[in-house]
């Protein structure tokens, strides 16, 4: 085998709730995190020395110096004490900046195809050091949906799928210090909930998600009022089971049952927001 071609798929935090900002200034915090059916695209493959190609719809936004690919390959490289002679092309399909883990994605995604190609052995040990590239790096390298929780770096995948809803993606195409969001964050401490794996009935799956929330929407909404106006369109103008920022946005995304609900949704959304970012895709529980 000398190249493989990987999804680099889209991840979305079904909730995300903070528990607590610890005393060195991070925040430990609780989500039920999935992926979806649409990503960058990355492949990896033999070449006599090390070469790093973009492109696709948001490749020019991005830094190839200083590329979170060009850190994961640099932290292999250290780990396992030898050069990887490969070709990389990302294709840059997701929205820069946009809460659905791109960057983090396209790191452990990249892990993945090196360690297929040249047959690594991925240490406990290496994987320890995944959430120094990211917070979502460790969730996107598992590639199932899963909780996780502290500051990212304790990912627990789910032994039962979540329903696989149909799912609608828009960005207002305005990106949001994450930064920012955290330095103004006002949270009371709470304690770590008991996620129960009998609620992923679709039912009490949806009663059980609106129960939770994301306690980053209030003051993304701040830094970008579109994304208020995006989810009242989503949740009083279509058949959405629910609507919420994933993240600390741009990106709201909609649920829904029925991929008739969805194309609808999809017509009126690009009709109300000509010059926004919206996507069709679909829940998907495990990538291989």
């Amino acid at each position: 085998m000398e190249n493989i071609t990987k999804l680099s798929p889209a991840k979305i935090n079904l909730y995300l709730e903070i528990q607590e900002k610890t005393h060195n200034g991070y925040h430990n915090l609780e989500s039920l995190m999935t992926l979806c059916n649409f990503g960058d695209v990355i492949e990896v493959k033999l070449a006599e020395s090390f070469n790093f190609k973009m492109n696709g719809p948001f490749s020019s936004k991005l830094s190839k110096s200083s590329n979170i690919i060009i850190k994961a390959i640099n932290l292999l490289e250290k780990k396992y004490e030898q050069k990887f002679a490969v070709e990389i092309n990302l294709t840059k399909n997701l929205p820069i900046a946009s809460g659905m883990g791109g960057g983090s994605s396209n790191a452990a995604t990249t892990i993945l195809c090196i360690a297929e190609l040249f047959k690594l052995n991925l240490t406990k040990k290496f994987l320890n050091y995944l959430f120094f590239l990211g917070a979502d790096v460790p969730f996107c390298f598992f590639r199932k949906t899963a909780i996780v929780r502290g500051k990212g770096e304790k990912v627990f995948p789910l032994k039962k799928k979540i329903p696989e809803f149909f799912l609608l993606l828009v960005n207002p195409m305005k990106e949001i210090s994450t930064k920012l969001i955290f330095e103004n964050l006002k949270i009371q401490p709470r304690q770590q909930s008991n996620f129960d794996e009998n609620l992923l009935q679709e039912e009490s799956f949806i009663k059980f998600l609106k129960s939770k929330s994301n306690h980053l929407q209030t003051e993304a909404i701040i830094q970008c009022p579109d994304i208020k106006l995006i989810l009242d369109f989503l949740d009083n103008k279509t058949n959405t089971l629910l609507s919420r920022l994933t993240g600390s946005g741009a990106t709201c995304f909609a649920l829904y049952d029925y991929k008739e609900d969805l194309d609808k949704a999809y017509d009126l959304v690009t009709e109300r927001f000509e010059d926004f970012w919206v996507k069709k895709t679909k829940i998907d529980n495990y990538f291989e």
